[in-house]
């Protein structure tokens, strides 16, 4: 389901497979947002999953994707807050920045910038996909046409390729672009 699909849809996600593909394009994303609060992962993915939840019981509420999106990791902060009181750290999360709205802001516009990409990426062919996440996580070409099994030089035409295909998807993302531009050099 596209973006703009849930924006026209949204009133509808009354069912449960629609609200699936809602929880499954945007839960990875909440709990990456939840563990930038904690550091326990499994807490983190707990409260992703309360933040969807809360939403799913005000699901009428709302009607417009992002506003949706808004509750969701802002019921995720709200909870991230209250465990970290809960287990007696009230000083780390008083000199903490974690606390101030600026660093909430930023840590959205972060995890959004991530599910755009991440979306973007997903929809390259197999082959370039692996070629763009293994560049991402700091691979040189070499690397990973050994991990790949393929020629340097394919390596090579199939990151120019996905680049390209990649600028078209993200043109209205400027700071995306600007970021993989020096990330897969």
């Amino acid at each position: 389901m596209e973006l703009t699909e849930f924006n026209t849809e949204l009133q509808q996600i009354n069912d449960l497979k629609d609200f699936k593909k809602f929880f499954e394009r945007f839960y990875p994303s909440v709990c990456l947002f939840a563990r930038k609060y904690l550091n326990d992962p499994q807490q983190a993915e707990d409260i992703a999953q309360e933040a969807f939840i809360e939403y799913w019981a005000k699901r009428e509420d709302f009607t417009d994707i992002n506003a949706a999106k808004g509750y969701i990791y802002t019921v995720a902060k709200n909870k991230c807050l209250n465990h970290i009181k809960q287990i007696n750290t009230r000083d780390f999360l008083l000199k903490s920045s974690i606390a101030t709205d600026e660093c909430f802001y930023e840590l959205v516009l972060e995890e959004e910038t991530y599910n755009t990409l991440y979306q973007s990426v997903n929809t390259l062919a197999p082959q370039s996909r692996n070629i763009i996440w293994l560049s991402l996580e700091g691979k040189k070409n070499q690397e990973i046409a050994d991990a790949l099994n393929i020629s340097i030089n394919t390596v090579k035409t199939l990151k120019k390729n996905a680049y390209k295909e990649l600028r078209i998807q993200l043109k209205d993302h400027f700071f995306i672009l600007f970021l993989l531009s020096h990330l897969l050099r």
